[in-house]
């Protein structure tokens, strides 16, 4: 009896344990979050698919000029996918989520280290310098597929006229 009592205490110690080491991980990781500003990277990150999809990318790619109606119709539209995306990927929606991949991810030393880190000169001109960077690298992007719009306005109409008469698509050439 004495025996089982030991071990009932054994394994709610190691439990106790485990819950404490999860909970120290876990707020590592939180001031992880919070020192490397990854709410605000996040929120600049949808604010900028979000100008995408405001600056008429896809008006662009099918090639087709709105009336003025057609055009505040497709605001408002945007302004809802707006409010619905930043419900669903909204940063206090999502820190639970990347706690948990985070923490199965790093081991309680790597978060260590990669707080030392982000905690350091050169960390935190990575944090102050990587929304510019970001920025920049958007910019390239869209620059490179305004280049191909007209191709892509061409597969559309091409694919938009096989649907309409039921005709199979074309193989590409090798």
């Amino acid at each position: 009896m004495f025996r089982r009592l030991i071990l009932l205490l054994s394994i709610l110690a190691c439990t106790f344990v485990a819950h404490a080491d999860d909970a120290s991980k876990l707020a590592k990781i939180q001031e992880f979050f919070k020192v490397s500003k990854m709410d605000q990277m996040m929120a600049q990150v949808m604010q900028q698919a979000m100008d995408q999809v405001d600056s008429g990318m896809t008006q662009q790619i099918m090639g087709v000029k709105l009336s003025s109606d057609q055009q505040q119709r497709v605001d408002q539209l945007n302004d809802k996918v707006r409010k619905v995306v930043s419900g669903a990927l909204g940063w206090e929606n999502l820190e639970p989520e990347y706690a948990k991949i985070y923490a199965e991810a790093y081991t309680e030393q790597q978060i260590d280290d990669i707080l030392a880190f982000y905690k350091s000169p050169t960390g935190q001109a990575m944090v102050e310098k990587t929304p510019v960077l970001l920025k920049q690298a958007t910019a390239i992007s869209q620059d490179r597929l305004a280049v191909v719009i007209p191709e892509l306005q061409k597969l559309m109409k091409d694919f938009a006229a096989q649907e309409s008469t039921g005709t199979p698509q074309e193989k590409p050439k090798e």
